[in-house]
């Protein structure tokens, strides 16, 4: 399957497997008592992680640890819920902290495609939670997120009313699509902006953040370029004072600010001055938020410009987005 399919299948995979789940069930004695929740994984599979944390900050009361990591909390317990996230099912990291939380809690579940992490589910008598293969594991967002968010309903750790509010708004993914994410519209003008730019992008702290992450990560797998990333209002007590006339001298420099119609005044208001501080530089900046009648309407919105912004930045370099040639030889010489 090309790229553009896959960013393109976002909203369609969130009601897939949405569907796909309703008849799936757990054993609500083996699950209850939850006092934290710990989600191991690695790339795609972790920032869906981050990204249930910030969407339901004000809709679950027990923490969300997302781990990128060999190991586990040393505070995780009995009363730990651990899910493990792997695409492929042999991301060693995740691998690692599967053996670990076997050891420490009973509550354990795997989400996977297949591969060791299934076989050491089956082994285990650990609930295994498959989603779709086929895809590049940075594209199949939509089935680990409404995944993870099906599974916190199904505990009864998450309201059904979210849930429906998520579903809600990612049909109204392929109308935004239209007006914003095609070759004549928004995310190609940036992608083109963004083309031989030293690429600074900013977030804001608890909502943004995580979403200003993924772009930086995406530009990293898709467009094979480097960009830095940062939240608000932390940037302001350091990293401002490296935006200078000396640095980058000789280079086309473009910050993006990514940020969301509730955020603190105080934090827009320090966006408004920083980016005219650092105009000042010669940096040129980009200004990216989205209108909705909730955060989980707008989150999914930002995050799919944002993939839409990868993959035309890779399409204007003449880059094919797909293989990641780097990751594989270094996964290879681990090996």
């Amino acid at each position: 399957m090309k790229m553009e399919e896959m960013v393109r299948s976002f909203p369609n995979q969130i009601n897939e497997q949405f569907n796909n789940l309703k008849s799936e069930t757990f054993d609500l004695n083996l699950f209850k008592n939850i006092k934290s929740i710990v989600i191991a994984g690695m790339g795609g599979s972790a920032i869906s992680g981050d990204l249930v944390k910030i969407l339901t900050k004000n809709k679950i009361n027990i923490p969300i640890t997302v781990l990128r990591d060999y190991s586990i909390p040393l505070w995780s317990n009995q009363d730990t819920l651990f899910i493990l996230s792997s695409y492929s099912g042999n991301t060693e990291e995740t691998i690692s902290c599967f053996d670990a939380a076997l050891l420490k809690s009973k509550k354990l579940i795997a989400i996977s495609t297949g591969g060791q992490l299934k076989e050491k589910s089956i082994e285990s008598n650990v609930k295994m939670i498959s989603i779709p293969k086929g895809y590049q594991p940075r594209a199949a967002l939509g089935y680990s997120l409404i995944t993870l968010l099906s599974i916190l309903n199904k505990l009864q750790v998450l309201e059904s009313d979210f849930l429906d509010s998520v579903i809600n708004a990612s049909n109204k993914l392929d109308s935004f699509y239209d007006e914003f994410c095609t070759r004549n519209s928004l995310a190609y003008s940036i992608a083109e902006k963004l083309s031989g730019s030293m690429i600074a992008i900013y977030g804001v702290e608890s909502t943004t953040d995580h979403i200003a992450g993924r772009l930086r990560s995406q530009i990293a797998e898709n467009s094979k370029m480097l960009a830095t990333y940062n939240v608000l209002p932390e940037m302001n007590h350091n990293e401002i004072e490296a935006w200078n006339k000396h640095q980058f001298k000789d280079m086309k420099k473009i910050a993006i600010w990514i940020s969301d119609t509730d955020d603190h005044p105080r934090v827009l208001k320090r966006i408004e001055i920083t980016s005219e501080l650092l105009e000042e530089t010669g940096v040129e900046n980009i200004f990216i938020t989205c209108d909705g009648v909730n955060y989980p309407e707008r989150c999914l919105k930002l995050l799919f410009l944002n993939d839409w912004i990868s993959y035309y930045l890779a399409e204007i370099n003449n880059i094919d987005p797909v293989p990641v040639d780097r990751i594989m030889e270094l996964k290879n010489k681990l090996s």
